[in-house]
C-alpha cells in the first residue's frame, strides 16, 4: 500500500493514533506520519499559548481592578487619618486632658487612648478614671512637646521626620512602657537610620531598658563604626560609670 502523502510504495500503515494494526482510513508512511504529528503538536501548542494569553489578559484585568480597589481603600484610610489629625489638633469633642510633667495639658479622646494601648485601656477602665469628676490623666515622663508628639503619633500613626528625630528617645520608651506595637515597630524601623556617634550610646541604653534586640544590634554596629569618635569623649566616660554592664556588650561586639 502506498503512502497517501508521499506516494511511496510498500509502506507500513498507521492509524490516527499511530498504531499499525487494522486498516486505517488513510495510509501513511512512518516518515510522513511523524511530520504530520509534529505539525499537529505545534498547532496544539499554539492553541494552548493562545488560551494562556487569553487567561493572562483576564488575570491582568483582574489585577488592575484589584490594584484600583486597593488604592481607593488606601485613599479612604488616609482620609480617615486626616479626620483624626484634625480632631487632635483642634481638640474636637475631646473628653480627657493628658497632663505632661511640665507645661499645659493636651486634650485627647478616651476611646483613642484605650484602643491604641492595653495599658491605657486598663488605666481608663479603673474605677477612679470612670468617675465623672476625673477628666485627666498624667504622663509625667513627658514634657509638653514630647507628649504632643506622642499623642500625634497615636492619632495619625506617623510623625514628620524632624519631629521624630527630636523625640525618638521618649517615644521608644513610651512604646515599651505603654505597650504600643505600632510605635514599637515604627521606632525599630526609623531609629537605626538616625544612628551616629552622637546618639549610639543613648540608643544602646534604650535598647537595654526596652529589651529590644533590634535596637541593640543597630546601636552596637554604630558604636563599632564610630569607635574613635565615641571613645575619646567625656560623655563616654560618664556612660562607662553609669552602664558597666553595657560595656560588656560593647567589648563582646568588638570580638565578634
Amino acid at each position: 500500500m502506498e503512502c497517501s502523502f508521499c506516494k511511496g510504495c510498500a509502506v507500513t500503515a498507521y492509524d490516527s493514533n499511530g498504531y499499525n494494526y487494522g486498516l486505517p482510513s488513510v495510509a501513511v508512511c512512518k516518515s510522513c506520519y511523524e511530520e504530520v504529528n509534529n505539525m499537529m503538536n505545534l498547532m496544539n501548542k499554539d492553541k494552548k499559548e493562545d488560551a494562556a494569553a487569553t487567561n493572562w489578559n483576564k488575570n491582568a484585568t483582574k489585577w488592575i481592578e484589584e490594584a484600583i480597589q486597593a488604592k481607593n481603600r488606601e485613599e479612604e484610610c488616609v482620609k480617615h487619618i486626616g479626620i483624626l489629625d484634625v480632631a487632635f489638633k483642634e481638640g474636637r469633642y475631646s473628653d480627657i486632658q493628658v497632663k505632661p510633667g511640665n507645661g499645659p495639658s493636651i486634650p485627647a479622646h478616651r476611646f483613642l487612648l484605650a484602643t491604641t494601648s492595653e495599658v491605657f485601656k486598663t488605666m481608663l477602665a479603673s474605677d477612679q478614671c470612670k468617675s465623672a469628676s476625673i477628666d485627666s490623666v498624667s504622663l509625667p515622663e513627658f514634657n509638653h512637646e514630647e507628649l504632643e508628639a506622642f499623642l500625634e503619633f497615636l492619632y495619625c500613626g506617623k510623625l514628620a521626620k524632624e519631629k521624630f528625630e527630636m523625640h525618638f528617645y521618649s517615644l521608644a520608651l513610651a512604646a515599651d512602657k505603654y505597650v504600643i506595637p505600632h510605635l514599637q515597630s515604627y521606632c525599630e524601623h526609623h531609629i537605626p537610620k538616625l544612628l551616629d556617634s552622637s546618639n549610639a550610646l543613648k540608643v544602646l541604653e534604650i535598647s537595654e531598658i526596652c529589651s529590644n534586640e533590634i535596637l541593640k544590634v543597630a546601636a552596637l554596629k554604630s558604636i563599632l563604626s564610630h569607635a574613635k569618635e565615641i571613645y575619646f569623649t567625656p560623655g563616654f566616660e560618664e556612660f562607662v560609670r553609669q552602664n558597666p554592664h553595657l560595656m560588656v556588650h560593647i567589648a563582646r561586639a568588638h570580638t565578634e
